[in-house]
């Protein structure tokens, strides 16, 4: 959750896992930021009640950090900028923000990070026949 006044901006949102909005009247959808929080609590505390859920992850599978993926990310970045990818210019923060976006919600293991890492590193290599 964002400032009252503005909320969060959408290169913000782009480090999300995952988002949800609170559905409210289409003719006023402004709500005060205390009863955003209050709303959101109660959603969690009832899915924590619930405890059922149709998939989980193994308990061997350890989930990559936001730190690893942010490295991931950047890497993947820094390899797509030496490549002239981001063209238009003025269209780069909007591609970032979705790329960004992609690697967040894709609830990545840590051994997934390190092969997409690796996948970046050999396409960021020059072709050898």
């Amino acid at each position: 959750m964002g400032s009252e006044a503005s909320g969060l901006s959408n290169n913000e949102i782009s480090y999300a896992n995952c988002t949800m909005q609170i559905p409210t009247n289409p003719e006023f959808k402004s709500l005060n930021l205390s009863h955003s929080v209050i709303i959101i609590a109660q959603f969690v505390a009832n899915l924590i009640k619930l405890k059922k859920s149709k998939y989980s992850k193994s308990k061997k599978i350890k989930s990559a950090s936001k730190k690893d993926i942010l490295s991931m990310a950047n890497f993947c970045i820094k390899n797509l900028e030496k490549r002239n990818f981001f063209k238009p210019i003025e269209k780069k923060p909007i591609m970032l923000e979705n790329l960004r976006s992609i690697f967040y919600k894709m609830e990545l293991s840590e051994k997934e990070t390190r092969i997409l890492s690796s996948v970046f590193a050999s396409l960021s290599k020059k072709n050898v026949h």
